[in-house]
């Protein structure tokens, strides 16, 4: 089976990153002298796709404007990077998807130095041919996607958040989504994605028995 160009996104598919950026939301709720949710609300909120205003209940504008700020500051930060924790057979599965083809990493994040350590960290970085952080504007994240599909017959994309899938949607990808990662399902299917599994070990699984949703999208 070693045809499929894949992509996978660092965020939800690889590492958890709930206890990130539920650190980051600490870090700047308290700059701005509030308390916020607890933490189970806090992370349904940032899976659903809550507002700012949301995490800063009662909050003026200037302090939500704080906030969000201290906490875009804070999220991608190196310290912060070495909470991100793999999931069970996450190496396991990497080794998998790189027997089927290629496997290429892209991370929201701008710590490229951050996302290497994690990598390292976490004894992960040999699974990937190619490691790149994305760009901020959504045209050139779209355009970097299209590069790293590279004219392929098939390029498969799993993705965790909303911004990679609609653009690894517009750069021509099979995607997927993880039930798992920070966004619900409900969020990735207004941007295109309508085959959902629940981990990546369930995606391997149905890669090798050729999955009736996987051959819909063309997979296969």
């Amino acid at each position: 089976m070693a045809f499929l160009n894949i992509i996978i996104e660092y965020e939800g598919p690889v590492v958890d990153v709930e206890p990130r950026y539920w650190a980051a939301h600490q870090a700047a709720i308290q700059a701005v002298g509030f308390h916020g949710p607890p933490r189970s609300e806090f992370w349904r909120l940032w899976r659903t796709g809550a507002t700012d205003s949301q995490f800063v209940r009662f909050g003026r504008p200037e302090k939500v404007a704080d906030y969000a700020r201290i906490r875009a500051e804070t999220i991608d930060s190196t310290d912060l990077m070495a909470l991100d924790q793999s999931g069970p057979k996450v190496a396991e599965n990497l080794r998998l998807l790189k027997q089927m083809g290629s496997c290429q990493l892209v991370s929201l994040s701008r710590n490229r130095e951050g996302l290497n350590a994690a990598l390292d960290r976490l004894d992960l970085w040999m699974h990937f041919e190619s490691k790149q952080c994305l760009p901020e504007d959504r045209d050139r994240r779209v355009e970097a996607l299209h590069k790293l599909a590279g004219g392929m017959r098939v390029t498969l994309a799993v993705v965790g958040t909303v911004p990679m899938a609609y653009a690894a949607g517009e750069a021509g990808c099979r995607t997927v989504g993880l039930k798992n990662g920070p966004a619900v399902p409900r969020l990735l299917r207004q941007v295109g994605v309508d085959v959902f599994f629940e981990s990546l070990d369930e995606l391997t699984d149905a890669l090798t028995t050729r999955h009736p949703d996987l051959q819909r999208i063309g997979i296969f």
